[in-house]
């Protein structure tokens, strides 16, 4: 049975940041996400935007730093999160749910949620949040992973958690093939932005701190009695795998969508 806890997940901001810091660093090719939702945003910097599960905040700190003059707002069941979101001049952190946005009707010009909607127990019932609190005319944009993104690493840390008992991975409820019919449902039409990727790695090190930054989802949480003895075996089982394929690269495949809608009149 799984032990996965959304709030051990993001009660320390580390693993999130190796995860992105991974990303950025060791993507077969450029990934930028945030690029991404803000392409398909076409914003004019006037917009009062509020990130939806903002994790670390940074979506909202690059906004902020570009001169954006709306209000931003970080909305995160994290108080790590919120405190990071609060920390940064001109973006006001907040505790809430996506399944329950304490903010009125027609609140903000558009919202975002990022790699997060997989985590809400009623995805249905955040996107209609999303709506709710989104003015008409306004837009929200959703990104979620493509199934089974990094099997390989995934199937390393899983084996290693089971191996001790810590339990099986999240079931991840919302990804790239489920989403777009779910969004459709709630706002209609849907515009699609798909991107396909892969981390590669051609040293063990970097690869071990990304599986140990998955960690918490497979059970395995900070305070885990046998997280060493896990993370000691994992990490002999990356190093033999590296050894005995000289001049090759663990290479994982990824992606993901943005699905971005516009909210009409009701």
């Amino acid at each position: 049975m799984c032990s996965y806890r959304l709030d051990a997940e993001y009660a320390d901001p580390t693993p999130l940041k190796v995860r992105i810091d991974t990303h950025e660093r060791y993507s077969e090719r450029p990934d930028k996400p945030a690029a991404a939702v803000l392409a398909a945003l076409a914003l004019t910097g006037t917009e009062q935007l509020a990130d939806i599960g903002c994790g670390d905040a940074r979506f909202l700190a690059q906004l902020a730093a570009s001169g954006h003059q709306g209000s931003l707002v970080g909305i995160d069941t994290s108080p790590a999160m919120v405190a990071a979101a609060d920390a940064i001049p001109g973006v006001r952190g907040v505790f809430g749910s996506a399944e329950r946005i304490p903010f009125d009707d027609n609140s903000f010009d558009v919202v975002t949620a990022r790699h997060m909607l997989y985590h809400v127990p009623d995805p249905t019932a955040a996107l209609r949040e999303f709506r709710r609190t989104t003015k008409p005319g306004g837009s929200v944009s959703v990104v979620v992973n493509h199934p089974g993104t990094y099997p390989y690493t995934s199937e390393l840390v899983a084996a290693h958690a089971t191996t001790y008992g810590a339990g099986s991975a999240v079931t991840m409820t919302v990804d790239s093939d489920t989403l777009p019919e779910m969004m459709s449902q709630v706002f209609g039409d849907v515009r699609i932005h798909r991107s396909d990727n892969a981390l590669v790695f051609d040293t063990p090190e970097p690869l071990v701190r990304f599986a140990e930054a998955l960690f918490t989802l497979y059970g395995v949480t900070p305070n885990h009695p046998r997280r060493q003895a896990i993370l000691t075996d994992l990490r002999e089982d990356v190093e033999d795998w590296f050894t005995h394929h000289p001049g090759h690269t663990w290479r994982d495949p990824k992606g993901y969508i943005v699905a971005t809608a516009v909210v009409e009149p009701e």
